[in-house]
């Protein structure tokens, strides 16, 4: 089985920047099939880390992203490998452990009214211990209760693997992604059968099933506990065949997230079909993939309106570092975005050295907000910009910002465009030469710049290739 080397940074500290600092360094060697209690055993006997009264934190930084990674599950752990394979030198994606110790709270120690927080950490707990746990809801007069601690830890993570009867979940949203994931791993799926503040019910979708769970608030507070849970299907064959509704677009963009990071990675709709196939046995539609990707995007880099806030920022940066330049942006009478035009001053300098010929197009954009790019453009640029749509109103604004930015242009020749577009697509070199005298008539400017420009280039005469 093939082993990974990978650095350990200990005993150190995460600043606000997001960097691991003033650490000590270890090393140690990770199985590619291992599983994350393999690797948390790893790094505690290489680092003389007791396990039973400290708890370990295992995060590494991604290139591009300011949040560290954690590993907290195997999923995180065959991201990791995957990473580490890719990359295999020594001092890549070091793991940066942070260590804390566990505190079991004793009733005893609580006064009324004390405000207790527990996270996932107090999850790993000594079953043999009889301490209990009293605490009291925030803006709330009324006592929550007196748990046993081996019983009633309170869950804050969705990724509990394991459901079980007197379970205490921090809320109902928790809960309810847990049961998610719960029934996209044990292959089953469920219906609600009730749910409201106070109450969250589930049943088996087939009617003939004894499966069961019910759980409600604590004294009305946002703790939910598991009150019911028969674990138990008696389904029919038939109704374990139908498409996991379980699998939604927002428990799959949560698992999809670590590899949308790099935004340099085509990471496609059908990638994410074949790895939720792999990873979670589940067959998805190929919309289902295409709106959790657009969902995980959505929550590396922001909403596109999002964008569109900061673009008039944008701009103003853009004409304080290059003065002298014609930036403008033309809002609605409701302050929504209409138009964008963007010509430098580099651009502006230069067209008085370029050939007085300037070709204009556009382009669709195929984002949320759709719009068309278009751009003015010589040998070495000239404009660019982004207008609603292809209509009159958007062009006449565009080259009226393009004059004010270059002058006055006068417009293309019409019998020159005929011509040339005749020219290009002439078989004989006779017809090919008659119609370049017509251009030299016209205007002979147009046909030296055509030599220059190499007729291999534009007419299929002399292309290299047959262009039919």
């Amino acid at each position: 089985m093939a082993s990974l080397t990978v650095l350990l940074r200990h005993s150190g500290k995460w600043n606000d920047e997001g960097n691991y600092i003033n650490f000590s360094i270890e090393g140690i060697l990770i199985k590619e099939y291992a599983s994350f209690n393999d690797l948390v055993g790893s790094i505690s006997n290489q680092l003389g880390i007791d396990l039973s009264t400290i708890n370990i934190k295992i995060q590494y930084n991604v290139e591009g992203n300011r949040t560290p990674m954690e590993i907290h599950n195997d999923m995180g752990y065959r991201v990791y490998v995957k990473l580490k394979k890719e990359n295999k030198e020594f001092g890549m994606y070091p793991l940066c452990i942070t260590t804390m110790e566990k505190e079991l709270i004793s009733g005893d120690g609580l006064n009324q009214g004390d405000i207790v927080q527990i996270d996932e950490a107090v999850q790993m707990y000594d079953s043999d211990t009889d301490d209990t746990l009293a605490i009291e809801l925030a803006n709330s007069g009324e006592a929550i209760g007196v748990f046993e601690l081996h019983k009633d830890l309170i869950i804050s993570k969705t990724n509990q693997k394991e459901v079980m009867a007197g379970q205490v979940y921090k809320d109902k949203a928790t809960l309810k992604e847990v049961m998610k994931n719960y029934a996209i791993a044990q292959r089953f799926q469920f219906r609600v059968d009730r749910s409201n503040a106070v109450s969250y019910a589930l049943i088996c979708i087939s009617e003939d099933c004894d499966w069961r769970f019910k759980a409600s608030s604590i004294n009305k507070s946002e703790l939910f506990k598991v009150r019911e849970f028969n674990d138990n299907h008696t389904c029919p064959l038939k109704d374990k065949v139908y498409e996991q509704r379980q699998a939604s677009s927002s428990i799959i963009s949560g698992i999809i997230r670590t590899k949308l990071t790099n935004h340099k990675r085509k990471y496609t709709p059908r990638d994410i079909i074949d790895d939720v196939k792999s990873d979670l046995g589940v067959d998805v539609s190929y919309m289902l993939a295409w709106r959790a990707k657009e969902k995980a995007m959505n929550f590396l880099r922001g909403e596109p309106a999002d964008s569109y806030k900061k673009l008039p920022g944008y701009l103003y940066t853009m004409d304080k570092t290059y003065p002298g330049s014609h930036i403008r942006m033309e809002k609605s009478s409701n302050n929504e975005f209409m138009y964008v035009y963007i010509s430098l001053y580099a651009f502006i300098r230069g067209f008085d050295h370029c050939r007085p010929i300037v070709v204009v197009d556009g382009s669709h954009l195929k984002s949320y907000y759709t719009g068309t790019f278009v751009s003015a453009s010589t040998l070495d640029g000239a404009a660019y910009g982004v207008i609603d749509s292809k209509n009159d109103a958007a062009w006449t604004w565009f080259f009226e910002q393009f004059k004010i930015a270059y002058g006055k242009f006068k417009k293309s020749h019409a019998k020159l465009s005929e011509i040339y577009f005749s020219m290009a697509k002439a078989y004989t070199q006779t017809e090919f030469d008659s119609l370049m005298e017509k251009v030299e008539k016209v205007d002979i400017r147009v046909k030296e710049y055509l030599e220059l420009a190499g007729y291999e280039k534009w007419d299929r005469l002399y292309a290299p290739v047959n262009r039919g």
